[in-house]
């Protein structure tokens, strides 16, 4: 039996590719099959078992945790053992139209502040200045008299006002151009701050805890602890203005402690936010 040329191409071409497994293109597609096959089903079922889980579990990992936010304040009052005042003492002319050197006047009051029981270290000059009598009727007898004066203002810092009012009762009068109490502080106020705002955080959890105990909710560890930037520290403005009408009123009466300073008061506020149970 005779077959075409053709035929006989293709009979040669196929018994080629058999022969050569490694140049097989079938061969290498069976491969790729087999491998697709084996492999997808595996894919499939590891896919559809993350999806079952993150439905089982709500997908927790995209929803916002269960919180509460609260704010919480405490305060304290103290009173104030640093009490700082400034003293202004000018040159004068004595009796006799003499000027009254500053040297003397200082070294009278530092001999004041010290046997007041005011430390050394407690006064300091708070500045330094000088001014002419230009008015016409000095002025006209400036040959006479001393047309320049000097004056100095201290700060002394004192305990307690049973103190100023010593340094005030025994001053000279005549070189007391005024004074006037700039601030009144408490030495122990870093550990005052720091105890408010434990007291506040405290605060801010039991009012979390009662808040969610209402509900039915019980609360966690806390999330964020915050403080807030709106802390009071109350000055003496409108006491001293008070203090400053009464010596004004009398500058030869001794200071009146029957006026007690007033009290500082400290408060802070913390934000915080807890988790629920």
């Amino acid at each position: 039996m005779s077959y075409s040329p053709r035929l006989m191409s293709s009979i040669k071409w196929h018994n080629s590719c058999v022969l050569d497994k490694k140049n097989n293109p079938f061969n290498n597609y069976s491969k790729f099959t087999m491998k697709f096959y084996l492999t997808f089903p595996m894919t499939l079922i590891a896919a559809s078992i993350i999806f079952m889980s993150c439905q089982s579990d709500g997908c927790k990992s995209d929803q916002q945790p269960k919180k509460i936010t609260v704010i919480g304040s405490a305060e304290t009052e103290v009173i104030p053992d640093e009490i700082y005042m400034s003293f202004t003492l000018r040159e004068y002319l004595n009796d006799t139209k003499q000027k009254v050197d500053l040297e003397q006047i200082k070294s009278r009051f530092l001999k004041t502040c010290s046997e007041s029981g005011v430390a050394d270290s407690n006064v300091v000059i708070s500045s330094y200045t000088g001014y002419e009598r230009w008015d016409y009727y000095y002025y006209r007898k400036r040959r006479m008299e001393p047309d320049f004066m000097a004056s100095i203002t201290y700060t002394i810092k004192a305990p307690s006002a049973d103190v100023l009012d010593k340094v005030v009762a025994t001053l000279d009068d005549k070189a007391l151009d005024n004074f006037f109490i700039s601030k009144t502080s408490y030495s122990k106020m870093e550990e005052l701050r720091k105890e408010v705002k434990i007291r506040a955080l405290k605060a801010s959890q039991e009012k979390a805890k009662y808040l969610a105990e209402s509900i039915g909710e019980e609360v966690g560890e806390a999330i964020l602890i915050q403080e807030i930037d709106n802390s009071y520290v109350s000055d003496f403005a409108e006491s001293n203005a008070g203090l400053l009408k009464a010596a004004e009123a009398d500058q030869s009466a001794p200071f009146d402690t029957g006026k007690n300073f007033a009290r500082i008061k400290v408060r802070y506020e913390m934000n915080c936010e807890f988790a629920l149970k």
